[in-house]
């Protein structure tokens, strides 16, 4: 699996039914995987598929 480190580049908030709350903030930087669909998924709390075009600057932090 690979991992990235990547720039958020715009405001971002997944909401569950639940009402679990992810926000991504712009100028954070992110633990992702690597993309799949025009996606990626963000290792936080939760993890969540998000669109990759949220963000910029992607570097490989773990590649195995």
């Amino acid at each position: 699996m690979k991992v990235f480190s990547r720039i958020c580049l715009k405001d971002y908030t997944v909401e569950a039914q639940n009402g679990d709350k992810l926000e991504l903030k712009r100028g954070r930087e992110y633990t992702t995987s690597e993309e799949n669909n025009d996606k990626v998924v963000v290792f936080s709390n939760f993890w969540v598929p998000v669109p990759v075009n949220i963000f910029g600057g992607e570097e490989i932090l773990c590649s195995k």
